[in-house]
């Protein structure tokens, strides 16, 4: 046990309990990655010893005729008990290939690992196609500072697994305004308002400008969430988390953050990534 444990180490990959679909994406002509088919009736085991760190990567297979954005979703469970759903949202790659059949761009995301022989299953719950392909490997986060906003329109408390979080609210007349030395990568964590009772995706953007000069500005589709809710405002629920980066240059910056939309109100946290 010891030795497959360090075997996998060594390639930087965990490998399932049953892999029953195995396939070999070939990356800009001359990586290939392995990756196994989750699909409705094929769910995907794992079993990892902490503590660690693995990082959870994704791909669709992409239909001729689509365009623009997908969205789908898993659910996490570990040790047979707790479940958490993960959303995502991905676009056509250029460059990943699996045979003839073209794919989406990857998307990922990180699990803390505590200590001992944990499981976990990954099951698809909701996507456009059939088939979500997975790659799981020993891979950890990076290391982020919070940074507290000058200026946001309100404060808000989001209680999510019996922790609270404070959120800060962008609303139609009042951005978020986050001041950042740089060289610095910024991640930008998102919550978009819903309405209660919202059964349907909804699509939001977000514009990140400098002295009135849009930097970047992103589109999400999202779903409001069913497991977080604000402590502070229980007449809104938040919608699933969405993540947006931004690199800045040497010196002082002060960026804005604005929804497109002239009702459309946000929390946002913003975060600083610090070298190891």
């Amino acid at each position: 046990m010891i030795e497959l444990i360090l075997l996998n180490l060594l390639m930087n990959q965990v490998l399932p309990n049953d892999p029953q679909t195995a396939v070999k994406i070939r990356i800009k002509t001359y990586q290939e990655d392995t990756y196994y088919l989750l699909t409705d009736a094929q769910p995907l085991d794992v079993a990892v010893e902490g503590p660690t760190w693995i990082r959870v990567y994704t791909r669709l297979p992409w239909h001729l005729d689509w365009t623009g954005t997908r969205a789908y979703k898993l659910i996490r469970q570990e040790n047979g008990q707790q479940e958490k759903f993960v959303s995502m949202e991905t676009a056509y790659s250029k460059v990943a290939r699996l045979g003839s059949v073209r794919l989406s761009k990857w998307r990922s995301f990180f699990i803390s690992v505590p200590k001992g022989r944990n499981t976990y299953r990954f099951i698809h719950w909701q996507s456009p196609s059939d088939s979500i392909f997975v790659k799981i490997a020993y891979e950890s986060p990076g290391q982020w500072q919070e940074l507290i906003p000058q200026s946001y329109a309100t404060k808000l408390e989001l209680v999510e697994d019996e922790r609270v979080i404070d959120y800060y609210e962008a609303g139609p007349e009042q951005p978020v305004i986050v001041d950042v030395n740089g060289p610095a990568r910024i991640k930008f964590i998102v919550r978009f308002h819903c309405d209660p009772l919202q059964t349907q995706d909804r699509l939001f953007a977000l514009t990140v400008k400098e002295k009135n000069k849009a930097l970047k500005t992103a589109s999400f589709r999202v779903h409001r969430s069913e497991t977080t809710s604000y402590r502070n405002r229980p007449e809104t629920s938040p919608s699933n988390p969405r993540t947006l980066y931004l690199n800045v240059r040497k010196g002082s910056h002060r960026l804005e953050l604005r929804l497109s939309g002239a009702n459309d109100r946000a929390g946002i946290r913003a975060f600083t990534e610090q070298k190891r």
